[in-house]
């Protein structure tokens, strides 16, 4: 449990840091449920190949910046439980993290890109031949979403999973997926 500290200590920094330097002026009422269904496959050279299927959920946070008078900055909390499935063995992936959405102010365009991390748990660390090192993980992710409606999108997203070298096994799973999405 000691090897995980620094990592975590880091992310926990990070969050209060940024809640700490947030203006006054930059706290907006912008709290809103989204939630879909993502599915991808892996694209790394090495051993195994995998899958990964999941259920996942964001929330609004009051922290917003305006970037001239074409770009907004949103902040969402993360969450997702899931599959992942690879080599041959099946085991749940969770996560929690926090991302950045840069969108057009007011919602005006129908595109967004999102960029964040999450601490992310998985209930098994070999999948065949592949040793991912332990049970934490971290994820990093940048999403494009795409609003072809109010309230629903469709997304693709670049994501790296590793567990940051507290393990002496660290391959990484490097991963696109794709996803529908409904804002409540």
């Amino acid at each position: 449990m000691q090897r995980y500290r620094p990592s975590l200590m880091a992310f926990v920094m990070l969050i209060a840091a940024v809640i700490a330097i947030c203006p006054a002026e930059a706290i907006a009422d912008r709290s809103s449920w989204e939630a879909g269904l993502r599915a991808g496959a892996s694209f790394n050279n090495e051993d195994e190949s995998f899958n990964q299927y999941d259920l996942f959920a964001s929330y609004g946070l009051p922290w917003s910046w305006q970037w001239g008078r074409a770009i907004q900055v949103d902040t969402n909390l993360t969450t997702s439980v899931g599959l992942l499935d690879g080599g041959g063995e099946r085991g749940v992936a969770g996560s929690l993290g926090f991302e950045f959405v840069f969108g057009g102010v007011g919602r005006r365009l129908p595109v967004e890109l999102r960029a964040g991390s999450a601490l992310t748990l998985i209930s098994r660390h070999q999948y065949g031949d592949e040793d991912l090192g332990g049970p934490l993980q971290f994820t990093h992710h940048i999403s494009f979403y795409y609003w072809f409606l109010e309230n629903l999108s469709v997304l693709a997203r670049v994501q790296h999973m590793s567990n940051a070298g507290i393990y002496s096994e660290n391959p990484g799973i490097d991963m696109i997926m794709l996803a529908m999405v409904y804002r409540f």
